[in-house]
């Protein structure tokens, strides 16, 4: 997270005036295994997202 500020503070600002950025924390699939079983994990997500690869 320290990187990701770090790096939110060296962006370019694209807008006038005030905004805002949100960071959020990124997963891997590993991160989740106490909480998933490997066939979860190996089976293909149902819905647009799931057609499209992303999690």
């Amino acid at each position: 997270m320290d990187e990701a500020m770090a790096w939110a503070k060296r962006a370019p600002k694209f807008m006038s005036g005030k905004s805002e950025m949100e960071i959020r924390p990124f997963y891997e699939a590993a991160d989740l295994a106490e909480f998933l079983t490997p066939e979860k994990l190996s089976t293909p997500r149902e819905g647009e997202r799931g057609k499209l690869g992303v999690a």
